[in-house]
């Protein structure tokens, strides 16, 4: 197991993200939990383009989390790393499934609540619907800035190199899943939603509804949501009908490429949270506020 992540790795996420992708389409016309709406050809346009964006901004990036582990292993530094001796390889294998997870929900929740980052992680947000499409759909500097928070992180707690591969593996099969736009049997989801961040979850952190979207923050095992009293399954609308992004932007900019690339740099002062659900203003394509703390 450790061989074939440390040896293939890179190439097994991207066959998984490529055959996942092509099987959760195909899944969204048999299953869909929601109708598609007229916006649908231009958001999965928008959603290309900035998912291509995003997967070519990776190689660029000088660090990533697995170096980084492999650094500290390296030294003898982080968490993990000071009691590898002790503790059997499971435990360090669990435990660091467990810490990554916490490094994903930690940044996750910065990224909704301090005002600069919440302007990129915003782009994600503006999606007025949710499917497969929307995985991957960021703002290209967020993932250089997520790479920042989650680093020290990573050394701190000393994480396993080639577990970290392993958990990469998980988050490319879950987002995926928790994305798309499928119906589960009610008792499936029940189960599940407390083992993994499944697309009914995930759609309540996708809600209009300030209270809603800042929920669910985990995006493989929720139990860091559980953990913190993030976690929530009940919306105040059904998840069928109820309505997805950002209360503040419900004109065609929040599904246009390019607008979408600028729209942090063109963000006014910020605005209290509570005030997201009050109507837009009249022009909101002028200026686009926070909507955030």
């Amino acid at each position: 197991m450790k061989d074939l992540m440390l040896l293939n790795g890179e190439a097994l996420q991207v066959y998984l993200f490529f055959s996942l992708l092509a099987g959760f389409v195909v899944l969204e016309r048999l299953i869909p939990k929601r109708h598609p709406d007229a916006s649908q050809k231009s958001r999965w346009l928008t959603n290309a383009g900035l998912s291509t964006l995003s997967i070519l901004t990776l190689p660029l990036l000088p660090l990533s989390f697995i170096t980084a582990a492999w650094w500290a292993q390296q030294q003898g530094i982080g968490l993990l790393n000071l009691f590898a001796d002790q503790l059997p390889e499971f435990s360090i294998v669990m435990l660091t499934l467990l810490l990554r997870g916490f490094v994903s929900f930690a940044t996750h929740f910065l990224n909704h609540k301090v005002p600069l980052l919440w302007r990129f992680h915003r782009v994600h947000h503006l999606d007025t619907e949710l499917d497969v499409s929307s995985t991957v759909r960021f703002h290209p500097l967020e993932m250089p800035i997520s790479l920042l928070i989650g680093l020290p992180m990573v050394v701190l707690f000393g994480l396993s190199p080639w577990v970290l591969i392993f958990y990469e593996l998980l988050d490319v099969a879950v987002t995926l899943f928790s994305h798309a736009n499928i119906r589960l049997p009610r008792g499936l989801n029940n189960l599940l939603r407390y083992l993994i961040v499944t697309p009914d979850l995930h759609k309540v952190h996708h809600s209009v509804f300030t209270p809603e979207t800042d929920s669910n923050f985990s995006a493989v095992f929720p139990i860091w949501d559980i953990i913190f009293g993030t976690y929530r399954t009940q919306t105040r609308a059904p998840l069928e009908t109820m309505p997805l992004g950002l209360e503040e932007l419900r004109d065609p900019d929040a599904n246009r490429f390019w607008w979408l690339l600028v729209s942090p740099f063109l963000a006014s002062k910020p605005i209290a949270a509570s005030k997201s659900l009050q109507a837009p203003s009249s022009s909101p394509s002028a200026t686009l506020q926070e909507s955030r703390p």
